[in-house]
């Protein structure tokens, strides 16, 4: 017998009616409402605004966070920019990516269109979830450390399966459905400290949505788009594949192992610890910023290559720089949101502060 391809492996898992455990059903509570948290705030930042202005968009079933109702199209769109663009949504170290900005969008404006129960839309997010982070681990980090923007690169697969479980795809329909989402997968780190990141979530939910739509009307897609020598892991992964992997499914809820980072700055995950540490060095040495000689950060690779703006001109070039992290950091113990303004970042003593790491 030959074994299934990826794609439909991904949609049996989906669409088999899996028992999920107490503990991924939790972790997805807090996940969702995590996020939820993060559109809301995201609702009041420019970018998001401006996003909604530009959008087309009629009438529909679906709230979005700038206010009224829309159709489910324009919800994802608005809905995934607002969750990621302060950067406080939660972060998988499965992929090194922010998979909840991305699918919790798409789900629940998809939800509320069709009017489906509360339990359905977390069984949705769920799925989708397992299914990002599974592929994640096919592609291991090397992914992300080749260039490509995990979110979007692989949230779209996700994505685009739980909003087919809500569009109640069968299994075969799924497997197109997903294998077009792979085949339709890109998205460069290019694209840090710029508008374009949260901009590019919100775009990636909503073509999840259009993805899911076409193969329950039953347009095909390509069911080995992710083996294929023209398809994902060849072009997008160097055709490295952990394909033991998809074992795990519905056994290793990854959910709950290794879990979500959530976070308490609005910045890149990648500058989380060093603003903790240093808020305790502060506090353990009762200083001052004032008292500061120079900082010295030791990082990893994945630091690094993630915080690429030592001198930030810009609110959203500063959500990726490691100095005007632990500048903050040292001023008031975290970035806070008033810090993310031009006014703020032209601020002659934090520019000083930020000289001296």
């Amino acid at each position: 017998t030959m074994t299934a391809t990826i794609a439909r492996q991904f949609a049996q898992f989906v669409c088999s009616g899996v028992r999920i455990p107490d503990a991924a059903l939790r972790a997805a509570d807090r996940a969702m409402f995590d996020t939820l948290g993060a559109m809301i705030a995201g609702g009041a930042h420019p970018s998001v605004k401006a996003v909604a202005d530009a959008q087309p968009r009629h009438f529909g079933q679906s709230t979005v966070v700038t206010g009224g109702l829309v159709d489910s199209d324009a919800a994802a769109v608005i809905n995934g920019t607002a969750a990621h663009v302060w950067d406080i949504d939660d972060t998988s170290y499965t992929g090194i990516m922010h998979g909840s900005a991305v699918i919790l969008p798409a789900v629940l404006a998809l939800a509320q269109e069709r009017e489906v129960s509360g339990e359905t839309l977390r069984s949705a997010f769920i799925l989708g979830s397992e299914v990002t982070y599974a592929l994640a681990d096919i592609c291991t980090h090397d992914h992300y450390f080749q260039g490509w923007w995990s979110t979007v690169t692989l949230g779209l697969v996700g994505a685009t399966a739980a909003a087919g479980l809500i569009l109640e795809l069968s299994e075969d329909q799924m497997t197109a459905a997903i294998g077009t989402a792979a085949a339709a997968s890109g998205g460069g780190k290019v694209v840090f400290g710029t508008d374009a990141k949260p901009v590019l979530v919100g775009l990636t939910a909503r073509q999840a949505i259009s993805i899911a739509r076409m193969a329950g009307a039953g347009i095909s897609g390509p069911e080995r788009a992710f083996e294929d020598s023209r398809g994902f892991l060849k072009l997008l992964n160097g055709d490295k594949a952990e394909k033991h992997v998809l074992s795990t499914l519905g056994q290793h809820w990854r959910l709950v192992t290794p879990g979500l980072l959530f976070k308490s700055n609005p910045v890149c995950s990648a500058a989380q610890a060093a603003i903790d540490q240093m808020q305790m060095l502060m506090s353990e040495l009762d200083a001052a910023p004032d008292d500061i000689a120079e900082i010295r950060a030791e990082v990893p690779e994945l630091v690094y290559i993630s915080l690429v703006y030592p001198d930030p001109r810009t609110p959203q070039e500063a959500q990726f720089s490691l100095p005007f992290a632990l500048a903050c950091g040292a001023r008031h113990g975290r970035v806070r949101f008033e810090d993310l303004t031009a006014n703020a970042l032209g601020d002659p003593s934090l520019r000083s502060l930020m000289a001296k790491v």
